[in-house]
């Protein structure tokens, strides 16, 4: 048997028995109050359950490790969306096979790339105002109104044995509230419940593309945002740090066209750079007045932590069967240190924020050369799912 029919039967047999037994606790329970730095880490292993796992764990573990990777995203998505029990409708879009299966949808295809162009070649260039990017990887790009009450995911999926699993929250038969509609001049999905609303469509390059937010955005501003998606060409350039903290050890390096985001953990806690070449928005940035500083002499913003990490906000496990993987966390925003700089040559903006004092996320940032672009490969599994990866 492939082992991508492999990965898709074990997948749906985990998420029907996930559901039989936690049904009826999510129908009587309330949402849970999930911190910033759980539902970031969440998006992050949903995103790409078996990357992800290659990324925390030695290559030993990997034939185990993949396994637990699928528990962990059958049990999140049973208990984190409703997961109706129906015929399975399918039907091809262009050239992607669009699966239903209750509020489950699959898009899949078989179609080699005819390009040498990557996923994130193709960027959103245009979102309303007072939105921040706040997280990024191969796999997506998430943004959250300032206020936090708005949230949107974007992300491109390249043709070649590629398949994705989203889903539409509140609603028990996704084929019931779909609508066909015209996405830049193609056909596209448009999936609408009481709080969210989801977008996928194709590309004459066979790339697929999945919009998705709560109504925050009214559908004019959402579908606005999907006609603004366009080809990326501008400077390709990628800059690496030479100086980490000593105790800190390297987790991955997601590095996109134009783009990177890059972890290193030290003592369960994360530390995170990232940048982005000609943004469409801002970063997500901490509350309150920065204090002015400089690196390398040009002008910068530093956001003091108020309060100090304490040791046991430092990590998070999980169990599946006799195996227990420790996360890595964010601290909190009280807790966190925040360096924001650009290079005008470039116009890349950069922003450092960890646990760390602010002389120390200067000296990071002082340490930055200019490298050979090198933009991590596409994921050909994906899930992204609201109640889960969209909290």
């Amino acid at each position: 048997m492939a082992e991508k029919s492999f990965d898709a039967m074990l997948r749906q047999a985990l998420l029907e028995a996930n559901w039989r037994e936690y049904h009826s606790a999510w129908e009587e329970a309330e949402d849970p109050p999930f911190s910033p730095a759980y539902r970031r880490w969440r998006t992050r292993l949903l995103a790409d359950p078996f990357g992800w796992v290659k990324k925390q764990l030695r290559p030993l573990w990997a034939k185990v490790l993949r396994t637990a990777a699928c528990l962990v995203l059958a049990s999140a998505v049973a208990l984190g969306s409703l997961m109706a029990v129906s015929p399975t409708v399918r039907a091809a879009v262009l050239n992607w096979l669009r699966e239903i299966s209750g509020n489950l949808m699959t898009y899949s295809t078989d179609r080699q790339a005819e390009t040498e162009a990557l996923p994130s070649n193709w960027r959103i260039t245009w979102l309303p105002e007072n939105w921040g990017l706040q997280d990024m990887s191969t796999s997506f790009w998430k943004y959250q109104e300032n206020s936090g009450k708005g949230n949107l995911f974007y992300s491109c999926y390249a043709p070649g044995g590629t398949d994705l699993t989203t889903n539409v929250d509140d609603v028990s038969d996704a084929e019931a509230v779909r609508e066909t509609i015209q996405v830049q001049g193609t056909q596209a999905d448009y999936y609408e419940s009481d709080g969210y609303q989801v977008l996928l469509w194709e590309n004459e390059e066979g790339f697929l593309f999945l919009l998705r937010g709560d109504f925050f955005l009214d559908r004019e501003d959402f579908l606005k945002i999907a006609e603004s998606v366009a080809y990326y060409d501008g400077t390709d350039v990628a800059y690496q740090l030479e100086w980490i903290p000593g105790d800190y050890e390297p987790m991955h390096r997601d590095e996109l066209v134009g783009a990177a985001q890059e972890e290193w953990t030290y003592n369960k806690v994360s530390l995170t750079w990232r940048y982005v070449t000609d943004p469409v928005c801002e970063f997500l940035l901490p509350d309150g007045e920065p204090e002015e500083v400089t690196v390398g002499g040009a002008a910068a913003q530093y956001w003091a932590a108020s309060e100090p990490l304490e040791a046991s906000d430092s990590a998070s496990s999980i169990t599946v069967g006799d195996i227990v993987v420790t996360v890595s966390k964010d601290p909190g925003a009280d807790q966190t240190g925040t360096l924001l700089w650009t290079d005008p040559d470039t116009n890349t903006t950069f922003l450092l924020e960890g646990a760390l004092e602010g002389d120390d996320l200067i000296h990071m940032a002082e340490s930055m050369v200019r490298t050979t672009p090198n933009p991590s490969a596409p994921s050909h599994h994906a899930a992204l799912m609201e109640g889960t990866a969209g909290g």
